[in-house]
Formats: C-alpha cells, structure tokens, sequence
C-alpha cells in the first residue's frame, strides 16, 4: 500500500516508552517501517514532511528521520496547484500544515494517511464524512493510527476502512 506517515510518526520511536499507546505505536511504526524498507508498503514524502523536520530541535533525530525521504517512491514537491489544495482543505477546518500533509499525501497518491495525532485524525475524517470521494474537496484516502493499520495488516493482510 502507498502510505503517508505523519511526522509524528517518524519521531514516535524516540519519545518515552514507558506508556502503553506509545509503545504500541512505536511497535506499529517500526513494523510499517519494516514493510517499506522491504517494499511490501511504499512511501510517500514531501516538502512538508522537510520543512517541519527541518525544525526539528535535536539534530541527530532531524537527521535520523530525514534519511526517510530516499525509501520514498514519490517525492511531493511545492507548486502553485498544491498551494491551492492545501488552502482549500485549510478552508474546510483543517490547519495549514496538517492541511499541507494532507493535500501532499493527496498529491503522491498515498492510499493512507498515518498519523499519532487524534485531532488531525478526529478532523481527517470528519472532511473525508463530510466530501465523500469522489469530488473535488474530498479526500481520496483513508486516515488511520498506524496501530489500525498495522492491525489490519497482521489480521487480514491489508489496511481495514475503518471509516
């Protein structure tokens, strides 16, 4: 499948693991992980994904996570049309770089979206509720915690909608 992580995703593993959903999805993330590396998922990357790890304050972390960008099958770049994508769905309730992310997994065709984030989730899906695909607001992919995309994987094989 062709995801889209978060960044939050990416930096799950270095928070503290002492707490039960952390761990469980720091566990979800490496195993995605895993499955990119060996190319049972492929990853979609973006200028978006650079620009908030470029803020990153701990530089060996920044530099860990940046080295995800060369595992990607696409690279979403800034134009002028995703620009316009990312203030259309920021129109529609979302914040403008979670609304960056989301218009960037859109653009590289990701299948879905993970993300740790309950907000940027709760909010995901509510605009996917309310533009149902296809359509020219609606989003094209499913929005998951790694932990439901992972469980999927292991039970079924493949991502569930949970939607």
């Amino acid at each position: 499948m062709r995801l889209y992580l978060d960044l939050n995703c990416f930096n799950r593993p270095f928070d503290d693991q002492s707490q039960g959903r952390i761990r469980r999805e720091t566990e979800a993330i490496l195993a995605i992980l895993t499955r990119i590396v060996e190319r049972a998922d492929s990853l979609v990357w973006s200028w978006a994904l650079d620009w908030e790890n470029a803020r990153h304050p701990i530089a060996d972390r920044r530099e860990e996570i940046g080295l995800w960008r060369h595992q990607a099958v696409e690279r979403v770049e800034l134009t002028l049309p995703l620009e316009a994508r990312t203030r259309q769905i920021h129109a529609c309730g979302i914040p403008p770089l979670d609304a960056s992310h989301l218009a960037s997994a859109e653009a590289g065709g990701a299948e879905a979206f993970l993300t740790c984030d309950d907000v940027l989730l709760n909010r995901a899906r509510q605009f996917r509720a309310a533009f149902p695909s296809p359509g020219p607001i609606s989003l094209p992919f499913r929005t998951m915690n790694p932990v439901e995309y992972w469980q999927g994987v292991k039970e079924h094989g493949r991502a569930v909608d949970r939607e």
